[in-house]
């Protein structure tokens, strides 16, 4: 009789993937070392393949391992909701909870009521391009993920955080800063500073721009949406990028590209197997009383003075 695949099994093999070490993950899970190296072994032995790639000090996940691991850790974070249900004692959100975004600005004021409104859980968070996300989401890498693009992918579930409008940055004194849209024709004019290849801004801007047959100008590429808004302040170029990026710049001015092709959203995402396990359910709940928060204010009516 075959032997049964065991939760222990999974957890210790999950643990290694995530620390890359078994010492560090024996440490997390309260077994030996040894114990660790055993289930693993047992495991790789039970099912004939290779699960782990162990090359010197290193040890990182096969391509097998990597495509089942969002499962791995769905079914990690299910366990811990049945044991909060089993043990009314338990802290559900005592833990570690890992975030990746795109942008700063959507996604830190949701982070900063997530973390103080359970201050017992370890969270941490990780900036990267949108092209970079979804395969690290899919293998279990992030619980959850900001990501910019057209529309959701199907491997993924979330919703729409925010409209995600596609233009230039400009200094305040720029002569191009007091049109309320740019043309093409206008934009091929303008040396630009771009985020890198992988970024989801870059990557719909170059499309739109290749559809309408209009050639650019990078000037540079960079990696952080910081870096790209000190060099448009110092002259050096426009900055392409979203209207939410940069929320309280003074001194610069956001103008959208009219083109249709350049519509995309802001979404909140996460592997579909992960979506109702209770500490990514927690943060898509407090993500969308901040989304409607903000809405809320958005329609206030400003102030007049004078």
């Amino acid at each position: 009789m075959k032997a049964k695949l065991s939760f222990k099994q999974l957890h210790a093999l999950e643990a290694v993937a995530r620390h890359g070490s078994f010492t560090q993950a024996a440490r997390e899970i309260g077994v030996s070392q040894p114990t660790v190296s055993n289930l693993i072994y047992a495991l790789e032995k039970q099912y004939k393949c290779r699960l782990l790639d162990r090359t010197g000090s290193s040890i990182t996940p096969t391509p097998q391992l990597a495509e089942i691991r969002g499962h791995i850790k769905a079914l990690i974070s299910l366990n811990d909701v049945i044991d909060l249900h089993l043990s009314a004692e338990q802290d559900l959100l005592s833990g570690q909870f890992h975030v990746a975004y795109t942008s700063s600005a959507l996604a830190m004021p949701v982070l900063a009521e997530f973390v103080q409104a359970y201050p017992a859980l370890d969270v941490s968070a990780t900036a990267m391009h949108s092209l970079d996300l979804q395969p690290k989401l899919l293998s279990g890498g992030f619980d959850v993920g900001f990501m910019t693009t057209a529309r959701l992918p199907r491997d993924l579930a979330g919703f729409a955080i925010a409209d995600a409008q596609i233009g230039l940055w400009l200094p305040k004194e720029h002569p191009q800063a007091r049109h309320a849209s740019l043309s093409w024709n206008v934009v091929a004019t303008l040396p630009l500073i771009q985020r890198q290849p992988q970024s989801g801004a870059r990557n719909l801007f170059e499309t739109a721009a290749q559809l309408a047959q209009v050639p650019l100008q990078t000037r540079l590429s960079l990696d952080t949406v910081d870096a790209v808004m000190t060099l448009v302040r110092q002259g050096v170029g426009a900055g392409v990028g979203f209207a939410a990026e940069c929320p309280n710049a003074r001194d610069l001015v956001f103008v959208p590209i009219h083109d249709p092709v350049l519509a995309a959203k802001h979404y909140l995402v996460c592997p579909k197997p992960m979506r109702e396990t209770a500490m990514v359910a927690r943060f898509f709940d407090t993500a969308e009383a901040n989304k409607a928060e903000t809405h809320i204010a958005s329609k206030r009516p400003r102030a007049t003075t004078g």
